[in-house]
């Protein structure tokens, strides 16, 4: 007997998505050690630091040291909220680490073994939260610290706060833990707009960082620039130079190789190639339509890392599809070869790859597995290959091998997953590649847009014969951002229920070089609009969903999305929009430093562009949205204030347009907590249940749609 689509019982209750969603945001190699930050919603996301011994891969042994150890006492978070997104939250060298704390957004060192607890090595400062900082490095002499500070107070921080890199020694004198005076941090760069990056050469005699200014982003323009050092590690006065990038060229992921030759990723071709900077040039190591880097939106990326032999372990995209891949020497004209290892890795976010000389750590992802903290030991010699040459397309295959232990050989070790408590292979939906024909109301009729399907799939289920699946469309945040082909609890909650999940990367998204990235710029809320209409529709057409149960669902600019393909198409019949942006003229105003120019790029500057921000607008344009929405919030979100959802819900009751709403007070930009993780995703399926007519099985809690009233916490 067949069951309806929706109604599947599934081996995920939500709480199964909270707990199976342990994240990584780091990890660092050092003194034969892996170290990783890794954010657990089961403590309401508190960035955990833990560590492991090197050696499982390769056919060596760990030792009694392999199973993870936590670092610092449950009190403390380690987090960053420079840029309000963070990144390089930690460093380590030698004996000892430093961290930032979430609770007050100092710089902690604490042994590298976690036998004391932390001690703070930045002051506290006069008004709480007003320094932070990231993108922690600590100099090759083992007792020096730079860092990107962001001040909130102080001179210069009337209109934004002020962004500088500052030098700080590892062991102030005295004694920090027993009250004595912290010694303030020695400003080595400031005048600009943002910093990120600042790495030392090995011998510590040159520093470099990146640097740019608004209205750019870092995916827009940057300089990469290079100082020499006095003996005390600052500046020497008129050293500095810019050896790659500028206002149309961006610069990331700057790193010393071993011999002291700095490196970086660069677009001036197009695509971010890796560049070895000498005197006065730059040498493309690998020229290809291929990418190398990564949109910064979170400080510490590291998309390379070198090995001992002089190959270079790589993030590699091609034509949208990940890798990790070797950059080898070994060409006798002097060109590097590129290889590749054949790892089954489909994404390797956050960018964190680091070398211990003869193997390498990095955080990966793939469809069919959970996400780990990887060691790899890469052999001696694997087979070659070019662009184009191997291919990295993910297709549906139930089955799929997922015993992390025969995904490659040993020289692949799983440190650590994101669950334990992973799911049944046997219930894995894998998906399979998409390109999207989807116009342009601008003229470009041969555009396409990419997207992973993900169909419906429970072996304990007959599906309807002769129906097809409801199916979500979802949409990544940024929007300069991407979705890669991953194992996520969120969408494996829906296909084992029997929801298909198509997860699209517009226009806009980054993996397909500047063109397609640019593709946005001026035609935010058009271009990414109709390619997420034309992806659900193609979907239909091509009998992979019922083209009257089509679903939109995003977070933060994916939100937007939500709100715009509501509001200006009809394509869908039912919106989720989790911290959405509804306002684009006070989301301008309202937002972050990081991004309140962003949209100069975007929509346009102001107030020249005043008349297309209010027709950009979900909010203005309301009284189109006619199929029902909910809208799920976070109380204390900087970034999309929750401000944009009372005015969109005010919208939606005067319009007497269905809706719900579920806020959370105590969340940021991004939910964290794993209650409330677990609330919103059976919020979301309750709320596919009530639009289309079906009922989730598990017994979950409804969701009361309101019509032409407020919600009862908005009162």
């Amino acid at each position: 007997m067949s069951t309806p689509y929706g109604e599947w019982p599934s081996p995920i209750a939500p709480e199964d998505v909270a707990e199976g969603g342990r994240g990584f945001a780091d990890v660092r190699v050092d003194g034969g050690h892996a170290y990783w930050l890794e954010r657990r919603p089961s403590e309401g996301g508190r960035g955990v630091l833990c560590r492991s011994a090197l050696g499982s891969a390769g056919g060596d042994s760990a030792g009694d040291d392999d199973a993870p150890t936590e670092l610092a006492p449950a009190e403390f978070d380690a987090r960053t909220l420079v840029h309000q997104y963070g990144g390089g939250d930690f460093a380590v060298a030698g004996d000892a680490l430093v961290a930032a704390s979430m609770d007050d957004q100092r710089l902690y060192r604490l042994p590298a073994d976690g036998s004391a607890d932390p001690v703070p090595i930045t002051p506290e400062p006069a008004e709480p939260l007003a320094l932070r900082y990231a993108d922690v490095a600590i100099a090759p002499d083992g007792e020096t610290t730079y860092a990107v500070r962001e001040r909130h107070a102080g001179p210069g921080t009337d209109d934004e706060p002020v962004n500088e890199v500052v030098r700080l020694p590892l062991r102030p004198g005295g004694d920090p833990g027993g009250g004595d005076a912290i010694p303030d941090p020695t400003v080595v760069a400031a005048g600009g707009d943002f910093y990120a990056a600042p790495r030392v050469a090995p011998d510590g005699d040159r520093l470099a960082y990146l640097r740019w200014d608004h209205p750019n982003m870092p995916w827009d323009g940057t300089e990469l620039v290079v100082a020499d050092l006095d003996d005390d590690g600052d500046p020497v006065e008129g050293s500095r130079r810019v050896a790659l990038g500028g206002p149309d060229e961006s610069v990331c992921s700057p790193a010393w190789s071993p011999d002291g030759v700095l490196h970086a990723v660069s677009d001036r071709t197009g695509w971010w190639n890796l560049y070895r900077v000498g005197d006065g040039d730059a040498e493309n190591l690998y020229p290809a339509d291929a990418e190398f880097g990564v949109p910064m939106w979170t400080l510490g990326v590291s998309t390379y890392a070198f090995l001992d032999d002089g190959r270079i372990a790589t993030l590699y995209t091609e034509a949208g599809e990940p890798s990790l891949r070797l950059l080898d020497p070994g060409s006798d004209t002097g060109a590097f070869d590129l290889v590749d290892p054949d790892l089954p890795y489909t994404s390797l976010r956050p960018a964190a790859v680091r070398s211990a000389g003869d193997r390498v750590a990095f955080l990966g992802h793939r469809p069919d597995a959970p996400s780990a903290v990887v060691e790899w030991a890469p052999p001696d010699e694997v087979g070659t290959g070019g662009p184009g040459e191997a291919d990295a397309s993910v297709e549906t295959d139930a089955s799929v091998e997922t015993d992390a232990t025969t995904e490659a050989d040993a020289s692949v070790a799983r440190l650590r997953e994101s669950t334990d408590d992973p799911l049944d292979p046997a219930f894995v939906s894998v998906p399979r590649s998409v390109t999207v024909p989807t116009g342009d109301a601008v003229g470009a009729d041969d555009a396409v847009a990419h997207a992973y399907y993900y169909p419906p799939h429970n072996p304990d289920v007959t599906p309807p014969e002769g129906e097809r699946p409801p199916l979500v469309v979802t949409v990544h945040g940024g929007p300069t951002s991407r979705s890669d082909a991953t194992l996520s609890p969120s969408t494996q909650f829906l296909t084992t229920r029997g929801i298909a999940v198509l997860d699209v990367n517009y226009r806009g998204s980054t993996g397909y070089g500047r063109a397609y990235r640019d593709a946005l710029d001026g035609e935010w809320g058009v271009r990414d609009i109709l390619d997420c209409v034309n992806a659900a529709r193609h979907a239909a057409e091509e009998g992979l969903a019922d083209p009257d149960r089509l679903a939109i669902s995003g977070g933060s600019a994916g939100g937007f999305a939500v709100l715009s393909a509501l509001a200006f198409h009809d394509a869908f019949d039912a919106g989720t929009s989790y911290y959405g942006v509804a306002d684009l003229r006070a989301l301008s105003e309202e937002t972050h430093k990081f991004e309140s120019r962003y949209l100069d790029g975007l929509v346009g500057p102001l107030p020249e562009a005043e008349a297309t921000y209010r027709e950009r607008s979900p909010l203005t344009h309301a009284a189109g949205i006619s199929a029902p929405l909910l809208l799920l919030q976070g109380g204390e979100d900087e970034v999309v204030p929750p401000a944009q959802a009372a005015s969109m819900i005010d919208a939606l009751v005067a319009n007497e347009t269905p809706y719900a709403y579920v806020e959370f007070p105590e969340e940021r930009h991004g939910f964290r907590d794993a209650d409330n993780i677990a609330r919103a995703h059976a919020a979301e399926l309750a709320f596919y249940g009530e639009a289309f007519g079906f009922e989730p099985a598990g017994g979950l809690a409804g969701v009361k749609l309101l019509v032409g009233e407020r919600p009862p916490e908005l009162e």
